[in-house]
């Protein structure tokens, strides 16, 4: 017996411990960069990178467990320093036992805020990883958040925890052979007719503008026209001025119907010099409508 136990003794001190990098990564989210933003949306948006971090596995610590378990003459120190130095960035890291010191940036503008999140090792306090999202709406808040997460994890596990890092499976692809719930048609992408250049419909875009804009002069020159028929002018120098008026409405016109139909040609042949398929889209073809008192133009089909 004392033989058995001295054997497994030695298998035991013989086995290999686990490597440091198998832990997983402990993560301290530091109070955000988030001067002027109403608290509740930024305590919202902390307590979503915290739950975001939390499903990939990672062991996340808030700022506010963080103070608790500090003594009251160490909290104002760590917690109240410059997280711009990198000694502030370690001192928040150590006093956290984390491997990495998160920090949200929460920038309001006009056009909405900027969403940020930057990484930072607390063995050095320098920059890992950073992601911004500009220009997102308070109801897109989340969403930023998340893809900022996505997109700043990767390099922080590929730095600290090369062994943790997902590896992307390219999916083996059968020729012939059709995704699963596939349609013939990739979601939110749209479908071109195939065959036919993507940028197809442009010159039917620009066309039915140029036939807006000769069908509108055309009405001017017919304004002109009968203001010079049935008007009466002060001076000889008034109705010549109406008459060049007219006659430049009128060329302006007339160029601009020739180089719509150009246009709208353009993309017939294009849509007509090839084959066709099933899953053919409607091509882009403009219509206009002229009336005594005005007109009007549009597009009808399917843009690419």
């Amino acid at each position: 017996m004392f033989l058995s136990l001295l054997t497994t003794l030695v298998v035991l001190g013989q086995a290999p411990a686990s490597p440091p990098s198998a832990s997983p990564l402990t993560v301290l989210i530091a109070p955000p960069d988030a001067a002027g933003v109403p608290p509740h949306i930024v305590s919202f948006a902390q307590e979503h990178v915290y739950e975001q971090l939390k499903t990939e596995g990672l062991q996340v610590i808030r700022a506010s467990e963080l103070s608790q378990g500090l003594p009251a003459a160490q909290r104002k120190a760590v917690l109240g320093c410059n997280r711009l130095e990198a000694a502030c960035r370690i001192t928040l890291g150590e006093a956290a036992v984390a491997d990495v010191v998160m920090i949200a940036e929460l920038v309001q503008f006009l056009s909405g805020y900027r969403v940020g999140l930057k990484a930072y090792a607390t063995r050095d306090g320098e920059l890992l990883a950073e992601y911004y999202v500009p220009g997102v709406h308070e109801d897109q808040l989340l969403d930023a958040f998340t893809e900022a997460s996505n997109k700043v994890l990767p390099p922080v596990l590929r730095a600290l925890r090369p062994a943790q890092e997902p590896v992307a499976q390219t999916p083996t692809v059968t020729p012939g052979a059709q995704t699963p719930g596939a349609t013939g048609t990739r979601s939110g992408a749209a479908t071109v007719r195939q065959g036919t250049p993507e940028w197809a419909w442009m010159p039917a875009a620009g066309g039915a503008v140029m036939l807006g804009l000769g069908t509108l002069f055309t009405i001017q020159a017919g304004n002109n026209h009968y203001r010079l028929s049935n008007g009466s002018f002060s001076t000889p120098a008034d109705a010549r001025a109406e008459r060049d008026a007219g006659i430049r409405n009128q060329a302006l016109g007339t160029t601009g119907i020739v180089l719509g139909v150009a246009g709208v040609a353009t993309t017939g042949a294009l849509y007509l010099l090839k084959g066709k398929g099933p899953l053919d889209v409607l091509p882009v073809r403009p219509t206009v409508s002229v009336g005594p008192s005005g007109g009007s133009v549009g597009l009808v089909g399917t843009l690419p």
